[in-house]
């Protein structure tokens, strides 16, 4: 517990009504957990705002993606037992 994290996330350069939010879940499977992180919110965020480096949704989803898969290994290899 807790099983569920949620917050919303604005960049510094977003204007006020501009938001993402990040959805993170934690399921055990046997000894280990398996962490989901959902971020929503960027088919708000016009392609040529300075956040989405001027690419379509699609590639702006693929560079989150990999910039989360990197956060989750960095944060396993720092709390993994050696």
């Amino acid at each position: 517990r807790p099983h569920r994290l949620a917050f919303t996330w604005r960049q510094a350069t977003f204007t006020p009504d501009q938001v993402t939010s990040v959805e993170v879940t934690f399921q055990a499977i046997g000894e280990d957990t398996r962490v989901t992180v959902t971020h929503r919110g960027w088919d708000e965020i016009p392609q040529e705002h300075v956040a989405r480096h001027g690419f379509p949704l699609q590639a702006t989803q693929g560079h989150l993606a990999n910039a989360w898969r990197a956060s989750r290994a960095a944060l396993s290899a720092r709390f993994t037992p050696r």
